[in-house]
């Protein structure tokens, strides 16, 4: 087998690549048996007809064509393992020579894995804060856990700041219905400002079957694109007026919690208190290794990225986002319609990230490469394993965590932590 390769604009390469007569004959008798087992063929049995006999029916050209596609595929993936080529997505194939009794020629282009060169990470310094944690973050969540476990009074009164209502209410936009603007026995509590700014000094004042009609403007960057910056009309009708009675903040809250972990609520609050530190330092190491990994970028000479990569790291977002609004109830075309966008606007919006996360692959890889790094074996079990006691009683989970597809993605993902933890301790300091 010949080959010949030649670099292309764009991370692309095009390899021409003639497969010799005697290399052919194996695929010859492949497709035979293949079309034998297809076509039925009097006095034989499915698969048994002699390879002369199939020749009479199809042609030595339509053997031929028939074996084209195990041709291809066996001789393209030999020659990039030969000339260590690392593709990125499917070939597109154009037939330059095929004729019974001669060799066969084809051209394959691919976009290929582009070269990175690492630029001087030694020069790069950031520098951990410490973490603070303040009173005014433990007192918040405090107040929380009292409203959440706030009992509920029926009461007569106006409502006022701090009260609980049931409401009905309708928005309109020049006197029509907005859609999913009607609501009914919503709970709200007055004070909380978990709605458009005015609307709940609205409800003060409000008793149990009022109806009170009024116009807000909803903000300029409201979620809802349609919405923002417009004057509505709103119809409310109050259901219901409640009393909140919070607990004690005292040592019985914080026994009611957990009573085997918290004695007295000093020890409830400095169990808050290092939760908020571990939360606050993920979110601070989380920010660091986004400014570590921006910064490699900026320094590193990448050649060019090939598209395919970038389409294929913006419909993964995409699809990361899919999931995230499904998560939380949601109906992805609604969510679209919402920010008055299509799934081409999100492309256009996500291409500039989804190219940066293509060059952090890239960089990662080839510092793995270049640092001689391993994810060995046991790396592998061990994440396996750990994986498997979410699903303990899946076996169709079990097969696809022990396939070479999956452990070829964990590799990926352990190598990288590798990477970045190496980096992180080279660039980040205390």
């Amino acid at each position: 087998m010949k080959s010949e390769v030649k670099k292309l604009a764009k991370s692309q390469v095009e390899i021409i690549i003639e497969v010799s007569i005697e290399e052919i004959k194996p695929y010859l008798d492949k497709a035979v048996s293949k079309i034998s087992q297809e076509i039925k063929i009097e006095g034989f049995r499915p698969g048994k007809a002699p390879y002369e006999i199939i020749k009479q029916k199809v042609g030595d050209m339509g053997i031929l064509q028939a074996a084209l596609d195990d041709i291809i595929s066996a001789t393209y993936y030999e020659v990039l393992k030969e000339q260590k080529i690392i593709t990125i997505g499917q070939p597109q194939i154009d037939i330059v020579k095929v004729a019974p009794n001669n060799p066969f020629v084809y051209k394959a282009t691919a976009a290929v894995l582009p070269n990175v060169k690492v630029g001087d990470y030694k020069k790069i310094k950031i520098k951990r804060e410490p973490i603070k944690v303040g009173d005014e973050q433990l007192d918040k969540i405090l107040d929380d856990i009292r409203k959440m476990r706030s009992k509920e009074k029926l009461i007569e009164q106006p409502a006022k700041t701090g009260n609980k209502l049931a409401i009905d209410f309708e928005v309109f936009l020049n006197g029509v219905p907005i859609e999913r603007g009607q609501h009914q026995k919503y709970p709200i509590v007055i004070g909380e400002n978990k709605f458009i700014p005015g609307f709940e000094d609205q409800l003060i004042g409000l008793k149990a079957g009022e109806i009170k009609e009024f116009k807000l403007k909803f903000p300029e960057k409201y979620f809802e694109k349609k919405l923002a910056n417009k004057e509505a009309e709103f119809k409310v009708k109050c259901q219901a007026v409640y009393e909140l009675e919070l607990p004690e903040l005292n040592d019985g809250l914080a026994k009611s919690i957990s009573a085997d972990k918290f004695k007295t609520l000093d020890e409830f609050k400095s169990n808050i208190l290092e939760n908020l530190s571990t939360e606050e330092t993920a979110k601070q190491e989380q920010r660091l290794e986004i400014e570590m990994l921006d910064k490699l970028v900026a320094i590193a000479d990448f050649e060019d990225i090939p598209d395919l990569l970038v389409e294929s790291e913006t419909h993964k977002m995409i699809q990361e986002l899919e999931h995230s609004v499904a998560d939380q109830g949601f109906d992805f075309s609604d969510y679209l319609k919402s920010l008055n966008k299509s799934e081409d606007d999100l492309k256009a919006e996500f291409k500039p990230q989804a190219e940066k996360r293509v060059k952090v692959s890239i960089l990662c890889r080839e510092m793995f490469l270049d640092k001689k790094f391993e994810v060995r074996e046991d790396e592998l079990a061990k994440e396996i394993e750990a994986t498997l006691k979410n699903y303990p009683a899946n076996p169709e989970i079990k097969k696809q965590l022990a396939s070479e597809t999956y452990k070829d993605y964990l590799r990926n993902v352990l190598g990288n932590k590798k990477v970045i933890d190496f980096l992180k301790k080279e660039i980040i300091s205390e």
